[in-house]
């Protein structure tokens, strides 16, 4: 069989869609991708909306911490051409017979994150699911207690600047299910230390052939990209 890593859409189709908005992931689904990657994070009145920054000014018309806003505030926004700031609740449901969807718990630092991990477990068990949601996030204290409240959920460890052999350490306590690797750190070597780990490792954020080139001859699992269309 020819290897083919798998495909996934970051924040949907990002490159010419506004990020992180159903227009976007709708138009990743179209050119039938494998998968789209998407933040969460939580309004100040604790709904989980799909949004990747701590604050509004780069992708709305808004200001401001988004965390400081209700759900009803930041329904208001322009998220881009008309587009509005979906909650994970209307993602889960546009979305339910797929594709797979790879989950990035957001924490910027402030407050606690358990929260949003409380939150995000709710919202998913009222959605019935064909591929359930695999979770990701550079917060690894989130990521182990999300494995305590949940011992099947796929979870992909994030990093960047870290020890190979420390992220390979945590992976294996929590029984992850792989590795989201920047793509400046992917290797072969890297690779094959984390497939005998029986690891997966997905190289992000591959936005052009010649990166995405080099991620194949390394044997990547998938490729995350802005710009799906060129990765095919």
């Amino acid at each position: 069989m020819k290897y083919k890593p798998l495909l996934v859409a970051h924040r949907g189709f990002s490159g010419r869609y506004p990020e992180n908005t159903r227009l976007a992931f709708a138009q990743a689904k179209k050119l039938g991708v494998d998968g789209f990657e998407l933040d969460i994070q939580l309004s100040r009145d604790k709904k989980v909306i799909v949004f990747h920054d701590e604050t509004l000014e780069r992708t709305t018309n808004g200001s401001g911490l988004v965390g400081g806003k209700t759900l009803a505030e930041l329904k208001k926004l322009d998220a881009g051409g008309g587009e509005k700031i979906p909650t994970l609740a209307e993602t889960l449901k546009q979305f339910k017979d797929g594709p797979q969807l790879y989950i990035e718990l957001k924490y910027h630092g402030k407050g606690e994150y358990k929260p949003l991990v409380n939150a995000f477990l709710k919202t998913r068990d009222r959605q019935k699911m064909k591929y359930p949601p695999v979770i990701c996030s550079f917060n690894w204290p989130a990521l182990e207690y999300l494995r305590k409240r949940d011992k099947n959920i796929g979870i992909e460890v994030l990093h960047i600047r870290k020890p190979f052999t420390s992220v390979l350490k945590f992976a294996g306590k929590i029984k992850a299910w792989g590795l989201f690797t920047n793509t400046k750190e992917i290797s072969p070597k890297k690779v094959t230390l984390a497939h005998k780990q029986d690891l997966n490792v997905f190289a992000w954020t591959v936005n052009d052939r010649q990166i995405a080139a080099r991620c194949r001859l390394a044997m990547v699992d998938g490729v995350i990209g802005n710009y799906p269309d060129k990765l095919r």
